[in-house]
């Protein structure tokens, strides 16, 4: 339960729909999101994983909790959204008070059936890991406002996590994200699933023996990226718990809550957007994008600064989406390399090499690789 401190520390974060607090059955406070939300927020539920970490730890979980101004003993409504600063916050706070470094990796350890909620169980009815993968994708935002990029090619299925509006993921929190879907699949499978490769957006902790355990994988560090990387085998694999009736059942109930958040409408999304747009018309000067959204070149500039990206970072990452759609429609190279704006075939391949690791006619060379899955 939220004391009244904490409903004053959150504010806007977690407001009902006409921006009041509403209190449920039994003392409970029950929440739901405005309608045009300005964090990026997450599902409570992080918070009891958190807590199943810190009893793991034997550590103190009321000093931790009440960063969050929870009890322990009356935990959060199952229905709250907390924003990504505080839950960040509190991962932070269990660092401090444990003094484990890898406490990510530990509290995604605990992850349990159903503690995730309605997603959990519904990518557990999954007939495959693979459609399980597309169903979290799916239905990412009841978890928290993310994407998640699922891409197969040349032998490799890759996992991407970038939270919405370009927000950064601290370290910790991002060990516990690929640690989980590293965990969540060995659960579903019954197998012991290692990646081939696990990608990190943070500096090299100066201890790995932890990741080098829980992964047994390649680790990669200051890539830019969070990312985990399977053979494509594995998508096909059968889950443990399968059960298309339920399945049907609770996707049901996903696409209703799903209906309840709000969109997120960060100028990141929105400039991507346009982008996209203006890419495909051979356009997509910044000047004009921000004509476009009413603001001059210099503050499109800064507000995207404040959301954590850039006008060029979303430029590449749009050519880059976009070439892989082309070449997934067999448009020519030189097509697509007109296009997006590229001065010449050459400029086009050192870009999609960069991109993918791999030139345009190899990526185009595996098809059958890609299935189901692709850029979202």
């Amino acid at each position: 339960m939220l004391s009244q401190a904490a409903k004053r520390k959150i504010g806007r974060e977690l407001t009902s729909s006409d921006g009041r607090w509403y209190a449920g059955g039994a003392g409970k406070v029950a929440t739901m999101l405005s309608a045009t939300p300005t964090v990026s927020t997450m599902s409570a539920r992080v918070v009891p994983l958190v807590v199943a970490g810190l009893r793991a730890a034997k550590a103190d979980v009321a000093t931790v909790l009440s960063r969050l101004g929870v009890s322990d003993a009356e935990p959060l409504d199952s229905d709250t959204r907390i924003s990504h600063a505080l839950a960040f916050d509190l991962f932070e706070a269990a660092v401090e008070v444990t003094g484990d470094q890898a406490f990510g990796l530990h509290a995604a350890e605990q992850l349990r059936p159903g503690t995730l909620g309605t997603v959990d169980y519904l990518v557990r009815c999954s007939p495959t890991l693979g459609e399980a993968l597309l169903r979290a994708r799916r239905y990412q935002r009841l978890i928290q406002d993310a994407d998640l990029y699922l891409e197969a090619c040349a032998g490799r299925a890759s996992q991407r996590y970038t939270l919405s509006g370009g927000l950064p993921l601290p370290r910790t929190a991002a060990e516990c994200v690929l640690a989980g879907a590293v965990v969540w699949a060995r659960q579903l499978t019954g197998r012991a699933l290692n990646p081939l490769e696990v990608r990190f957006a943070h500096k090299r902790p100066r201890d790995t023996g932890e990741h080098e355990r829980l992964f047994q994988a390649r680790l990669r560090f200051g890539t830019g990226e969070n990312t985990i990387v399977f053979p494509t085998a594995v998508l096909d694999m059968p889950l443990v718990h399968a059960d298309t009736a339920l399945m049907r059942i609770l996707e049901h109930h996903a696409q209703e809550l799903l209906a309840r958040l709000p969109a997120v409408d960060s100028l990141r999304s929105r400039v991507r957007g346009l982008l996209g747009a203006e890419l495909q018309c051979g356009k997509g000067r910044l000047d004009h994008i921000g004509a476009l959204l009413h603001m001059s070149a210099r503050t499109l500039r800064r507000r995207l600064r404040d959301e954590g990206t850039s006008a060029s970072e979303l430029l590449d990452e749009m050519r880059r989406d976009l070439a892989v759609g082309y070449l997934r429609q067999d448009v020519s190279v030189g097509e697509i390399a007109f296009t997006l704006g590229f001065s010449d075939g050459s400029a086009f391949h050192k870009a999609f090499r960069r991109w993918t690791g791999q030139s345009p006619a190899q990526y185009r060379r595996y098809p059958s690789d890609r299935g189901s899955w692709g850029r979202r």
